[in-house]
Parts: structure tokens; sequence; C-alpha cells
């Protein structure tokens, strides 16, 4: 956070952080047009910047490059405060976009949470736990999470959160495919391809909650690695699942999608071997993956996978403690 001080607190910068879901299971559809899920997520290292500065007469802009506007989260988020309570805040945002869209990192739902923090911040508020709640929840199922530090056991739509203590320090590859993935088609692909109740969800969810609690080592949180989104993802999205594999030939202990995808990650035994994989991802300007491995005489199952820049292969670790919440 770096404050701009003008006389008063004329400005906010706060981190906003991806996250990586480590493991998410399905449920069946809520009442409300969710679903069930339990899910095991971790804030990484990657993020966006966002800035609030106070703009007193011009009312609210968003300026973000992805989504600029009202249909912005951190817009929402403004939007749901006023409502709350019944003022006004006349700020310009700035999101400096570092996370991919469409990933499934929810880069959106961070800056929402980061948004609120700035705003509290900024108009020296002092909103009660149970309120900050309630205005993150409001915005969207991920954006309270970002509003607590270090990895969560995640339930209901993904607001009910647990805080877990995972003692092995985590060194991940985030790799994005050029595919970018809608969260309500991906699971509308899962309710063609599969069904599910709650007879068969809630057992899978207390076992996926006990084993979280037992994890002591590394091994154990790989142990740990699914998401039930995958198989409907990569069947219409075979990039995917090559890209998931190639970060399995690269050594990781285990790899799969997060979140509702694009983006799959890998779990590495030290940041040395995800930086070693992290340099073998990233394939010569306008050559594939195929033609890497290929070249260096390996082989690869599947599809090509167009080769991936800088801006979209990432090593990066778990955040055991952000700062108020927003990274």
């Amino acid at each position: 956070m770096t404050p701009e001080q003008e006389g008063t607190l004329d400005a906010m910068e706060v981190a906003a952080p991806a996250k990586v879901n480590l493991a998410l299971l399905v449920g069946p559809s809520r009442p409300d047009g969710f679903h069930e899920v339990a899910s095991l997520m971790v804030p990484v290292t990657l993020g966006d910047l966002v800035v609030v500065r106070r703009t007193p007469g011009d009312g609210l802009t968003v300026d973000c490059t992805v989504c600029p506007g009202e249909q912005n989260l951190a817009a929402r988020m403004v939007r749901e405060l006023e409502a709350r309570l019944e003022r006004r805040f006349e700020v310009a945002v700035h999101v400096r976009k570092q996370i991919p869209a469409g990933a499934g990192l929810a880069g959106g739902s961070s800056d929402a949470a980061a948004t609120l923090v700035a705003l509290e911040r900024l108009f020296d508020l002092d909103l009660s736990p149970r309120l900050r709640y309630e205005v993150a929840a409001a915005v969207g199922s991920d954006v309270p999470f970002f509003l607590w530090p270090g990895p969560q056991l995640a339930m209901g739509r993904g607001q009910l959160l647990k805080e877990v203590a995972l003692t092995a320090p985590l060194n991940l590859v985030v790799a994005v495919p050029e595919t970018a993935l809608a969260t309500a088609v991906v699971y509308g692909w899962r309710d063609e391809d599969a069904r599910t109740t709650l007879a068969d969800f809630v057992p899978r969810a207390r076992t996926l909650s006990s084993r979280v609690a037992a994890a002591r080592t590394l091994r154990d949180v790989a142990a740990l690695v699914e998401n039930d989104l995958e198989a409907s993802v990569v069947a219409r999205r075979p990039e995917v699942g090559a890209l998931r594999d190639r970060l399995l030939a690269e050594g990781a202990l285990a790899a799969a999608m997060t979140g509702s995808g694009s983006a799959v990650f890998g779990l590495f035994a030290d940041v040395e071997a995800a930086g070693r994989a992290r340099a073998r991802l990233l394939a010569p300007p306008g050559e594939t993956v195929r033609a890497v491995l290929a070249r260096e005489g390996h082989g690869l199952a599947g599809p090509a996978v167009a080769a991936l820049p800088a801006g979209r292969v990432f090593c990066v670790s778990d955040l055991q403690a952000a700062p108020d919440g927003a990274g």
C-alpha cells in the first residue's frame, strides 16, 4: 500500500492477489442458481494493483483495460457500499491488470475486494466484519475470500469460508492458454456432462475438509489437487489438458485447472524446480510447445499448444498472510 497525501489522504493503492483452487468439488445447482462447491483456495503472489483516488464532484469512474466502467466488479463494490451506507463515494478507480481475465484466477473479485479495502482506508470507514462480509458476498461469490489472509476452505456457493493452515510452502507455475472461458459457460458444460446430488456431494466435501485438516507435507497437499470442472473443459478445449500435461511432464507433483479455467497450475517441489519448468514453457515466439518438445526429443499426447509468452506463464508462491485481506 502506498498512500499519496496532499494535506489529507487523496489516494490509496492496494494489491489484489490472484487465487488458485488447489481442489474444487462441484455439487448440484442451488435454488439461487449457483452450484454447491467445496474448494481449497490459496491467494498467490501474482496480482493486480488497485488505485482509488478521491475525485470530489466527478462521481465514480473505473479505468481497467479488461472491463472499464460500471460493469467492473470494482464499480459494483462502490455502488454496493454506497447503498449500504447511504452515502456517495466520488472516486476514480484505476486497475493495473496483471492477472489474465477469463482464466479462473478471480482477478475481478480480488480487484473488488481491494477496492473495498481502499475505500475503508481512504474514507476512514469503521465497517464491522459482518458488514464487510455481506457487502463482499453481494458483489460476488469469490470476493469474501480476499478479505482475510491465507488459505481457506470455501463451501456453499464459495462464500462460506473456513481458515486452514498449510504448513508446507507452495511453489507453483501458473500457465494461461490464449483461450478465455466464462464461468457460467463452464458450469453449464459440467451440468451437461454430469449429474450429482447432495447425497453424492456432501460426503466428498466432508472428506476434503478432513484431508485438508490432516495435510502436513507437500505430498499431502499434492494429493488434494483435483477439479471437477476440468474434464468438461478439456473435452471442449483440449489445449487446456495439453498444458496441464506439459506441467506434469516438467516435473510437477500435481497439476490441474484452477477454478473454471482456462489457467492451469503445477505444484513443484521447490522454487528452483518451478523456475526451470517456467523457463521451458516459454517457447520461442511462433513455435508451439509440440515443436519445442519434438526438438528436445520429448513426446506430447494431444493437440499442440500455442507458444506461451512471458505474460502468460508465472512462477508464484502462496500468500500465507496477505495484508488486510486484499494482498
